[in-house]
C-alpha cells in the first residue's frame, strides 16, 4: 500500500539517503530553493540534537585538522606559478644570450 507523503516528508527521506555532508554541501552551494533549504536546515539542526557531546567534539577534532592543512589544490597551484616562472626565465636567458 502506497502512503501519501508530503513535500518535506519525501524531501527528509531524500535527505537521509544522501547524506549529511551530500546535503551540507547543497546548501552551501545555494542547489536547494527556499522551502528545501529551510527543510535541510531543520533536517541538520534534528541530527545535530540527536548527537552526543563526544560525537560533536570529535567532528570539530576533525575539521580543525582538515583545515589546518593546506589544499592540495592550492599546493598544485603554487608548484605551477613555480614551473611557469622557471621557464620564463630559462627562455629569457636562451633570448638574451
Amino acid at each position: 500500500m502506497n502512503v501519501a507523503r508530503t513535500n518535506e516528508e519525501r524531501f527528509v527521506i531524500s535527505c537521509e539517503s544522501a547524506g549529511e555532508a551530500d546535503v551540507r554541501q547543497k546548501l552551501s552551494s545555494g542547489q536547494y530553493s527556499e522551502n528545501r533549504t529551510l527543510w535541510a536546515n531543520s533536517w541538520l539542526e534534528q541530527r545535530e540534537s540527536g548527537k552526543s557531546d563526544a560525537t560533536r567534539a570529535e567532528e570539530r577534532s576533525v575539521l580543525s585538522r582538515n583545515s589546518s592543512h593546506p589544499s592540495s589544490g592550492r599546493a598544485l597551484a603554487g608548484k605551477l606559478l613555480f614551473l611557469f616562472v622557471a621557464l620564463a626565465g630559462a627562455i629569457l636567458f636562451l633570448i638574451l644570450r
